[in-house]
C-alpha cells in the first residue's frame, strides 16, 4: 500500500499512476465479461456495416445463407425517438426571488435555448440516449476552450486571443475510466477520459511541447487500446490518445486536480480542477445492482435477435439451396443442360430402376415462421415499443386520442430511460451555466428568440447569470408528443382562457410547449417584483401605465402591506397606496375598449361632489365623504392611523374591486380580504 494518495503524486509521476488505473479498468471489463457484452451489442446494432448490407455465407463450403433482419436496431431507434421527440423546457433556478434574480432566470432560460441551438446540445444528448441504449452507459463532457469563440485581439506575443466558449463531447463507456469499486456515479472522486486527437492540432495548441507531441510513438499505446477494446482505433499515426484526469475537491485532494497527458513523460496540463465540479455527466437507462455499470433493455433483446436471425437464415438457405426445380429425364434422352433456362437443373435416372422419389427439401416448417412472430412480439414486449410507435397500429385503434394514449403508455413504460434523459439534461444545463458563470468574462452577444420568435441581440457576461445556481427540466405531458395530444392541450388552454390570440394557439399546437402562453405573464411578474422592491426601498417613483394589467398590479403591490414591518412604515404605506391609486384612476379613466383588449374590467367613474350614490330600499345612508384631489382619495388619508372606534378602512371611498359572490362585499385593499 502506497503511503501517499496517488492523486497527490508530482507531475512526473502522475501519468504512470493513471495509466496503471486505465489498465486495471480494462482488465476488470475483461474479467467480468462486460467488454464482450458491449462488443455484441455494438455488433448487432451496426451489423449491416460488417457486410456492407449484403447477405453473406458461412459454413465450410459457404453452404449457409445468412439473412439478418435487424429488429434490435429498429426497436432501440424507436426508443430514442420516443424519448427525445419532445423538446425539454429548461427552468433555471435562482438563489433569491428578487426581481434581479428573476430577470436572470429569464436570461438564463434563453441562453440555454440559444446554446441548445448553436452548440447542438440537443444532438449531443440524443447521441447519449442512443449510446446508453447500446452499452448501458453514455457520457457527455463539457469544458471551457479558451481558443474557441470569437477573435477579439492579439496578445503581447502576437498570438490570436479568443473570448472562449464551451466545447461539448460525447463519450462511450469504453473511453471513460473510473474507480469501479464505487457504484454510485455521483460519489466517484475521479474520472479519466480518453480522447483521440490529431497530434498536429495538439502541437499547434501546446507550442512549448510541440517537439514532444510530434515525437510520441504509438508502440506503447497500440497494445493497451487494441487488446482491451477489441478493435484498432489507429489507421495512421496522426490520431493519438490524450488522457484527461479529473479529480473533484476532497479532503484528500483539496482543490481537486486536472491533468492532461499523452504519455507519462508528456504532460500537457497539470493544475487544480478549473471547474466547480467534474464536468462529466452520465446517462444510464437503468442501473444494475451491485455493479458500477448501467443496464439496458438491449441486453435482453440480444438473444432474441440472434434466434430470429438463425431462423431467417435457415429459411433462406432452404429456399436458396433446394428451391430450384429439377427436371427428371431418362438416361440417353439426349437433352443438354444448355437447352434449359431459369436456373432449372437436369437430373438423369435409369429407367430400369425408376425415377427418384422427390424430397420436400424446400418445405420450412410453419412452426418456424409462427415462432419467429412470437420472438418479434417478445422483443416488442420487453422493449415496451408497441405497434403504434412502430407505425403499424392495430386496426381497432382508429381515433387520434386512442393512438396518443397507446403511444404515451409506451413512453411511460420506459420511465427509467425518460428519467435518465431528464437528469442528463438538467446536469448538462447546470454544468453549462456554472462554466459560463466562471469563464464568460468578456461581453458577448447571443441571438435570442423573442416573444413572436423574432430574433434580437442581447449582450451579456458572467455577471448577468451569477444568481443562477441550478437548472431543472420539465418534460411535459407525454401526450404532447403527438399531434392529437397537442390539439387536445391547445383546446383545453383556449377553453380555460389561457390562450389569448391565434399565434399562441398555433405555437402550442406545433410544439406542445407552454412558453408562448406564459412568456408575457412571466416577464410582467418580474417587472412587478421590481416595482415592489423599488417601492420598498423608496429609490425612485414608480409610475403606472395605461397598458398595465391593473388588477394584477394592485394585488401584487398590496402584498407589501401584508407585513408587520410595513404596518409600522408610514412612508412605505404612502408610496404603495399612492401607486395603487394611480392604477385605480387608470381603471376609471382609460378607454373601455382598450381595457377590454387588455382583459381589464373598467371601473365606473366617481360621482360628482355632493351627489349621493344610488341606493336600494334597504341600503343605509352612507356617511358623507369630503372629496380630495379632484374626486380621488389621497394615499395619506387611506392610511390615517386609526384607533378603535375610528372609521374603518372599508368606509374609505375605494373603487369597485372584485366582490364576494355570497355577500357582495368588495375587496378591501388595506386588509387584503373580502
Amino acid at each position: 500500500m502506497a503511503n501517499e494518495y496517488f492523486a497527490k503524486l508530482p507531475t512526473e509521476e502522475i501519468g504512470s499512476a493513471l495509466l496503471k488505473r486505465v489498465d486495471d479498468f480494462y482488465l476488470y471489463l475483461s474479467r467480468t465479461g462486460r467488454n464482450r457484452l458491449w462488443e455484441r451489442a455494438y455488433y448487432f446494432y451496426y451489423r449491416a456495416m460488417d457486410h456492407l448490407g449484403d447477405m453473406y455465407y458461412t459454413g465450410e463450403k459457404d453452404e449457409f445463407t445468412n439473412l439478418p433482419v435487424n429488429h434490435f436496431r429498429n426497436l432501440l431507434q424507436h426508443l430514442v425517438v420516443m424519448t427525445t421527440s419532445q423538446r425539454p423546457v429548461y427552468q433555471p433556478m435562482a438563489v433569491n426571488n428578487d426581481h434581479k434574480s428573476q430577470a436572470q432566470v429569464i436570461l438564463a432560460k434563453v441562453l440555454l435555448e440559444y446554446y441548445q441551438k448553436e452548440k447542438k446540445i440537443e444532438n449531443h444528448v440524443k447521441k447519449a440516449v442512443e449510446t446508453s441504449l447500446i452499452y448501458g452507459d453514455a457520457y457527455i463532457a463539457m469544458e471551457w476552450d479558451a481558443t474557441s469563440g470569437i477573435q477579439y485581439g492579439v496578445d503581447d506575443k502576437g498570438d490570436v486571443v479568443h473570448d472562449g466558449d464551451i466545447v461539448i463531447k460525447n463519450y462511450n463507456p469504453l473511453n471513460v475510466i473510473f474507480d469501479y469499486t464505487v457504484q454510485d456515479f455521483n460519489k466517484r472522486d475521479w474520472i479519466i477520459l480518453i480522447e483521440y486527437v490529431n497530434r498536429y492540432e495538439l502541437a499547434a495548441k501546446f507550442k512549448k511541447q510541440k517537439e514532444q507531441i510530434l515525437g510520441v510513438g504509438l508502440e506503447d499505446q497500440m497494445e493497451r487500446v487494441t487488446t482491451r477494446l477489441g478493435w484498432d482505433r489507429y489507421d495512421n499515426d496522426e490520431m493519438i490518445p490524450v488522457y484527461k484526469f479529473y479529480h473533484r475537491p476532497t479532503m484528500a485532494r483539496p482543490g481537486g486536480r486536472y491533468t492532461e497527458f499523452i504519455t507519462p513523460s508528456v504532460v500537457l496540463v497539470d493544475t487544480a480542477l478549473p471547474y466547480k465540479n467534474i464536468p462529466v455527466f452520465r446517462m444510464a437507462p437503468g442501473e444494475q445492482d451491485e455493479s458500477p455499470f448501467g443496464y439496458s433493455v438491449s441486453f435482453d433483446l440480444l438473444p432474441l435477435q440472434e434466434a430470429i436471425d438463425g431462423m431467417n437464415s435457415t429459411a433462406v438457405t432452404n429456399i436458396g439451396q433446394f428451391g430450384v426445380q429439377n427436371i427428371l429425364v431418362p438416361m440417353g434422352s439426349n437433352i443438354s443442360q444448355e437447352e434449359l433456362s431459369g436456373g432449372l437443373s437436369i437430373l438423369e435416372y435409369d429407367p430400369n430402376l425408376g425415377p427418384p422419389s422427390p424430397l420436400q427439401l424446400t418445405a420450412t416448417s410453419g412452426e418456424t415462421y409462427s415462432f419467429m412472430q412470437k420472438l418479434e412480439a417478445l422483443m416488442e414486449t420487453l422493449s415496451g415499443v408497441n405497434s403504434v410507435t412502430r407505425g403499424n397500429p392495430e386496426s381497432s385503434l382508429k381515433s387520434g386520442a386512442a393512438l396518443a394514449l397507446v403511444q404515451s403508455m409506451a413512453i411511460q413504460f420506459n420511465s427509467g430511460l425518460q428519467a435518465s434523459y431528464a437528469q442528463i439534461l438538467e446536469d448538462t444545463g447546470t454544468g453549462m451555466i456554472n462554466i459560463l458563470k466562471t469563464y464568460a468574462t468578456t461581453p458577448r452577444i447571443a441571438d435570442i428568440a423573442g416573444k413572436s420568435n423574432e430574433p434580437y441581440m442581447q449582450e451579456w457576461t458572467k455577471e448577468s447569470i451569477d444568481q443562477i445556481n441550478r437548472v431543472v427540466v420539465d418534460m411535459g405531458n407525454p401526450l404532447s408528443t403527438s399531434l392529437a395530444g397537442r390539439l387536445n392541450l391547445a383546446e383545453n388552454l383556449m377553453a380555460g382562457g389561457f390562450i389569448e390570440n391565434p399565434d399562441q394557439y398555433i405555437q402550442v399546437l406545433e410544439t406542445g410547449r407552454l412558453e408562448p402562453v406564459l412568456e408575457g405573464k412571466r416577464r410582467e411578474n418580474v417587472f412587478i417584483k421590481g416595482e415592489n422592491e423599488a417601492l420598498r426601498a423608496g429609490e425612485k417613483e414608480v409610475i403606472a401605465l395605461v397598458t398595465d394589467r391593473h388588477q394584477i398590479h394592485i394585488m401584487e403591490h398590496k402584498t407589501l402591506l401584508s407585513d408587520v414591518d410595513a404596518r409600522k412604515d408610514r412612508d412605505l404605506q404612502v408610496r404603495v397606496l399612492k401607486h395603487i391609486q394611480e392604477h385605480i384612476t387608470l381603471l376609471r379613466t382609460t378607454d373601455p375598449g382598450l381595457l377590454a383588449l387588455l382583459g381589464e374590467q373598467p371601473l365606473p367613474p366617481l360621482k360628482a361632489p355632493g351627489q349621493p350614490p344610488a341606493m336600494g330600499p334597504e341600503q343605509p345612508m352612507p356617511q358623507p365623504q369630503p372629496p380630495v384631489g379632484g374626486g380621488e382619495v389621497e394615499a395619506s388619508e387611506m392610511i390615517e392611523a386609526e384607533t378603535p372606534g375610528e372609521q374603518e378602512a372599508k368606509n374609505v371611498n375605494l373603487p369597485n374591486l372584485p366582490k364576494n359572490p355570497l355577500s357582495g362585499e368588495e375587496f378591501n385593499v388595506i386588509s387584503g380580504g373580502l
